[in-house]
């Protein structure tokens, strides 16, 4: 998601993961997840903020050691729709969607540590080292947000290990049907099959096996907003 304005929003999938968020629909999520999640970001009570995991807020609420990022992403860091630690202890990491062109190509070229940390987690899930000038166009630039997602998955799960406040890591994509505030711009997506198709063509290109997200705690769910109050 490209907004990253404070405040209650007025359309897409901020507004859809704010209201998702809020007390009379949490029992949506905490239905599928088999858990009850208590929400960090984003709150009313915190004008809707996002969070970078390197906040300090944020890191303090995680037990998160101050330098544990050194190595492994710049300061600048990809900003969560949705963080929430679950009654099992569990930590959620949301990216969420409510139109198709929401996964977008990234401009910029990446420092190392990036490209570093985006080389591991690609081979580790696909074997590929992105030596060829394609791999580097899908992970890099083409689906890099996807692929940034699945690093600090990654990442977060090594700090699992050294943390109080949570013991696992579960990275959601959480896709929005039925959005009817893109009504007038024809972009609602009105089936869950349209984002199944969708993210089925998307892991293709990057090649990776949609069967082995169970065991590394991806999640993709898409969430009717006809049935949320």
């Amino acid at each position: 998601m490209s907004n990253t304005s404070n405040g209650k929003a007025v359309k897409g999938s901020k507004m859809q993961m704010q209201r998702i968020t809020e007390k009379e629909n949490q029992q949506i999520l905490n239905k599928l997840f088999d858990d009850e999640l208590k929400w960090l970001s984003p709150c009313r009570k915190d004008n809707y903020r996002e969070y970078q995991l390197n906040n300090p807020g944020i890191k303090k609420l995680l037990g998160i050691k101050s330098n544990v990022f050194k190595d492994f992403w710049p300061p600048r860091q990809p900003q969560w729709d949705g963080i929430a630690i679950g009654k099992s202890g569990a930590l959620y990491l949301f990216e969420a969607k409510s139109h198709l062109n929401e996964i977008q190509r990234s401009r910029t070229d990446k420092s190392e540590l990036i490209r570093n940390s985006i080389s591991h987690v690609a081979y580790s899930l696909t074997k590929m080292d992105l030596k060829s000038e394609k791999e580097h166009e899908i992970w890099y630039h083409k689906f890099y947000q996807i692929a940034n997602r699945l690093v600090f998955l990654e990442k977060m799960k090594e700090i699992a290990t050294l943390s109080d406040k949570f013991n696992d890591v579960v990275l959601v994509f959480l896709n929005f049907v039925n959005d009817r505030s893109w009504e007038e711009e024809k972009q609602m997506v009105k089936s869950s099959e349209e984002w199944d198709s969708h993210y089925a063509k998307i892991f293709d290109e990057m090649r990776i096996d949609q069967s082995t997200f169970e065991t590394i705690n991806v999640r993709i769910l898409n969430v009717d907003l006809d049935k949320v109050v």
